[in-house]
């Protein structure tokens, strides 16, 4: 299922009365954007605050309490701060790596997930709970899910998704040139494999995007392939190079209706990228004049870019003209 779709099922679900008895259990491959999800999710829900209590790295202790009997005929256990805090109010629980603790871990989680206890403490009525974790087939520390946890949770299977993943990055300063590359060839972005150092992952296309640009050119592969593999590495630079290779975008706007129009694929998704960066509420006409000339998909795909860069070109003439031609396109 799609990062938006998951999104909305979640919020959607926690929405109605008593729907934050269900706990959506999100899995997928490493890398994918997994808790980026769960964390968006719970931000919709405006919650008093959010605890993350990453399952792989603790002990079924870390659940029940530390004994304590000081002064005392019987043991009482002191809870965690983290469940400490989850007593009352509107409250939420992300479980990271849920699928990577052992069953002793996961035992200890179906008692919070159930019945909202952590021991012998009791915890809000009014929280909310989302895991994620890995699957068993990426190898990756991921054990087998016991069945009565599975019984207590509803599964998501996270499906990477390039249209997600661009909307997420024109919104956190990804580069320009990374973002259209992934949108030319989609199936990078997450394409892993378990006997792999190196893989292309939503996380790992992150971190390309803070390699120096001042580096040279064999210096910058070689950064790149530690974080995706050689060839993820090879395409990229080759993109990168017909993208560095473009006409100057002012010189393009300045003649919109004589510009050359390439026909090679990667230097469309490369030009429409560059131009959506240059647009502005006082050059859409142009903008448009030029994209007109384009197939529909790349026209539609920069004006798209170029509002959610700047809004404001929204209320320019150009576009509420171009809007009004393209309506079946925007809906």
């Amino acid at each position: 299922m799609k990062y938006a779709n998951i999104k909305t099922s979640i919020v959607e679900q926690f929405k109605v009365p008593n729907g934050n008895k269900i706990v959506p259990f999100i899995l997928g491959a490493p890398g994918g954007g997994k808790s980026a999800c769960a964390r968006e999710a719970m931000e919709e829900l405006n919650l008093e605050r959010v605890v993350e209590f990453t399952a792989s790295l603790r002990d079924p202790v870390d659940v029940l309490g530390t004994p304590n009997n000081r002064d005392q005929d019987y043991t009482k256990w002191i809870p965690p701060e983290e469940f400490y805090t989850l007593q009352t109010g509107r409250v939420g629980l992300i479980l990271e790596e849920l699928s990577d603790a052992p069953t002793p871990m996961q035992n200890a989680l179906c008692g919070v997930i159930y019945d909202r206890r952590a021991g012998q403490l009791n915890l809000s009525k009014d929280l909310y709970i989302i895991a994620t974790g890995n699957r068993t087939e990426d190898k990756s520390g991921a054990n087998r899910i016991t069945s009565k946890l599975a019984n207590r949770t509803r599964r998501f299977d996270f499906m990477e998704n390039v249209d997600d993943w661009t909307t997420w990055a024109l919104d956190n300063e990804i580069n320009p040139v990374l973002i259209q590359f992934l949108r030319f060839r989609p199936n990078l972005l997450s394409d892993f494999d378990p006997n792999r150092f190196a893989n292309p992952t939503p996380r790992s296309w992150e971190r390309v995007n803070l390699i120096p640009e001042s580096l040279p050119d064999q210096l910058f592969f070689d950064n790149c392939a530690g974080e995706v593999g050689e060839g993820a590495s090879a395409e990229y630079t080759g993109f990168k190079r017909i993208y560095e290779a473009l006409p100057n975008m002012d010189a393009l706007l300045l003649d919109p209706k004589g510009a050359d129009v390439p026909s090679d694929p990667a230097v469309l998704y490369a030009i429409t990228g560059a131009l959506a960066r240059k647009a502005t509420k006082d050059n859409f006409d142009r903008v448009t004049t030029y994209t007109s000339r384009l197939t529909p998909e790349f026209g539609v795909m920069c004006v798209k870019d170029a509002i959610k860069l700047q809004p404001s070109i929204k209320t320019s003439r150009s576009f509420i003209e171009w809007a009004t031609k393209n309506a079946e396109v925007l809906m």
